[in-house]
């Protein structure tokens, strides 16, 4: 799922008037406003490249879809989703029919995970805007998986803080996740200097066929960290600097610091687990505009340290490598050994 932005301090331009003018080389947007009875004033002009000026358009094309779903009276279970139920897991399809349920538009990433000897491709999460739903209708999504009532309890009482709830599936378990985005965002706006750590999103967990093996998940944001901030991040994260999901970060990161400006930057998130030795970190790379098939040469190294075969990676590039590729997560899991996980995008939040 998509972020928004940490930038604190970014003048704002309530626009009235725009031009688009264009070249082979770039496109010029230029934005102004007009007072009645006044000529229009033109005071912000903006330069992109023609890759650029395509993101720019297909984002918003999204937000004018989202924008118009939300707008029109929709019927329960007749929102419309580039996603289907051949998209998820059988055992993920209630879940799915759950959230179709809220009647409100969602976000769907799917992903696989790798590690020694290992593939798992059965995951997705589902991403609900906290802003459309009500709390109760989302507590009943809650329960219709089965989630603890020590983990029900809580995530009621934090609900009203979080923007984003995420509903996970993987290998026969559910996870909801709650995001704190806009706290952490309007802290960082507050006081641009406070650049410490701050929980961003708790993940609830438990097996289907055992909620009481529940595990509560935190993952903690280190805003406003540079390029050179997060590879130093990566690097302090592993004991081993050999495990191969190290090295495939590092270069996954440099191909998308390549597509950004230079002095614009990631989010880095570490996560870490109670009861299990997990540490680990999420990247979320969505600005980058890569496809997952772009990420292929990395990944074949770390199938090879893993002993995966290259025909199930193929197989893996023929199903999302035309996918935008979202975020990137590794280091240690609970199980205690190093993982890689490639997140992908089937819907925008």
């Amino acid at each position: 799922m998509p972020e928004r932005w940490l930038d604190a301090g970014v003048r704002e331009l309530r626009a009235d008037v725009c031009e688009v003018h264009s070249t082979r080389e770039e496109t010029f947007l230029l934005f102004g406003t007009q007072l009645a009875g006044t000529d229009a004033k033109l005071e912000r002009r903006i330069i992109l490249t023609p890759v650029m000026a395509k993101r720019l358009a297909a984002g918003l094309g999204d937000v004018l879809r989202e924008h118009e779903a939300q707008s029109n009276a929709t019927p329960a279970g007749s929102i419309q989703s580039a996603a289907s139920d051949d998209d998820a897991p059988a055992e993920a399809r209630p879940m799915l029919a759950l959230v179709r349920g809220l009647n409100v538009g969602f976000g769907f990433e799917k992903s696989f995970k790798l590690s020694p000897g290992n593939v798992h491709a059965d995951r997705l999460i589902l991403g609900v805007r906290t802003s459309l739903v009500n709390r109760e209708s989302v507590l009943t999504v809650c329960r219709g998986l089965g989630m603890p009532d020590p983990h029900l309890t809580q995530f009621g009482e934090l609900f009203p803080e979080a923007n984003t709830v995420g509903f996970g599936f993987e290998g026969g378990a559910y996870k909801v996740y709650l995001e704190f985005w806009d706290k952490l965002r309007q802290r960082v706006q507050r006081d641009p200097g406070n650049i410490a750590p701050e929980l961003l999103f708790l993940g609830y967990k438990w097996p289907i066929s055992d909620p009481a093996r529940c595990a509560l998940a935190r993952y903690t944001c280190y805003p406003l960290l540079s390029i050179r901030g997060i590879r130093k991040r990566l690097v302090a994260l592993y004991d081993d600097l050999a495990m191969p999901s190290l090295e495939a970060a590092r270069e996954i990161v440099d191909l998308a610091a390549s597509r950004i400006g230079a002095n614009d930057s990631f989010v880095y998130v570490k996560a870490a687990e109670e009861g299990n030795p997990r540490n680990s970190f999420d990247l979320n790379l969505y600005k980058a505009g890569l496809r997952v098939a772009e990420l292929y040469p990395v990944l074949s190294v770390v199938c090879e340290h893993f002993s995966i075969p290259e025909s199930r990676l193929e197989s893996l590039n023929a199903e999302a490598g035309s996918r935008t590729f979202g975020h990137l997560s590794g280091g240690t899991g609970r199980d205690g050994q190093d993982f890689l996980t490639v997140y992908y995008e089937i819907d925008a939040l």
